[in-house]
């Protein structure tokens, strides 16, 4: 069985269900560093600045090559076979691949497929590879870990998981589940509040619910949290979903829909690395 590493939530080592007992913070940092390069060779200068920053002292080298020991008896009864879970490759580390299973790579993996799906125009699929993908998720990325590295590391994590709910959002559309989408994207509209691909979801989904007044609601109520918090108008995606739903375009009603280039979220599959672009606003 493979040596489990876990790091969208807490840093965990998991070795046939059981949870392995990871020491301090420099362990942490250690492992989470190499997780982040997961199967390639993470240098000492590299794994000193996950734990210290910009100021190592003298016995930084050292002090890793005690983690990496410590770690090793830790996890090195884990590996079955294989090169085992963690490799010395010239001055480096690495996690090697064969060995180990990474929740952030299996995350990645689920999300890549089901952008796949999204684009050959198969929702379905796409659906429940982004659900299986998310549910990998157990809290935000190294959401124990004090590394300056890892913590800013964590912030880009985190765009790949909003970005993999609003494709899912996107499959769920198309695929008639405005229901879903309302149960989805509520809590994360509220904690994202300037994110406009999200709005718009929420405010097609409502509409398709036959819940105008409350969509239009969502409008303005981002409408006012933009205005106050970043000085700007929604962008023209968005007013122009507005103004669709004023006008009750019979368009937005259906689920697969002709194109539509005002609203690329209701109306066409899009690869997921264009969403970033479109009129998504960010804090």
């Amino acid at each position: 069985m493979l040596l489990q590493v876990k790091v969208l939530g807490s840093i965990e080592v998991i070795n046939e269900d059981h949870p392995l007992r990871l020491a301090g913070q420099g362990q942490r940092a250690v492992l989470g560093t190499l997780a982040l390069d997961f199967g390639r060779v993470v240098s000492v200068g590299r794994l000193a600045q996950a734990i210290w920053q910009n100021a190592p002292p003298a016995s930084a080298r050292t002090k890793i090559q005690a983690h990496v020991s410590a770690l090793r008896q830790a996890v090195g009864q884990a590996a079955r076979g294989g090169c085992g879970p963690l490799l010395t490759v010239g001055s480096g580390y690495a996690l090697c691949s064969d060995s180990v299973r990474l929740d952030l790579a299996e995350f990645d993996a689920l999300a890549g497929m089901g952008r796949e799906a999204l684009a050959l125009g198969e929702p379905g699929p796409a659906s429940g590879l982004f659900a299986e993908a998310l549910a990998i998720w157990r809290g935000p990325a190294f959401a124990d870990a004090v590394s300056p590295l890892l913590r800013a590391a964590a912030g880009p994590l985190e765009e790949r998981r909003v970005l993999t709910v609003e494709a899912k959002a996107e499959a769920d559309l198309t695929l008639g589940r405005p229901e879903v989408v309302i149960a989805e994207l509520s809590a994360w509209l509220v904690a994202m509040p300037l994110r406009e691909l999200l709005r718009g979801q929420v405010m097609l989904a409502l509409y398709r619910l036959g819940c105008r007044a409350d969509a239009l609601s969502v409008y303005r109520e981002g409408h006012r949290t933009m205005i106050a918090e970043v000085g700007l108008e929604p962008g023209p995606q968005l007013r122009s979903l507005h103004q669709r739903l004023l006008a009750d375009d019979p368009a937005l009603l259906r689920p697969g829909g002709a194109r539509s280039p005002g609203l690329p979220w209701a109306t066409e599959t899009l690869p997921l690395e264009e969403y970033p672009r479109i009129h998504r606003a960010s804090a």
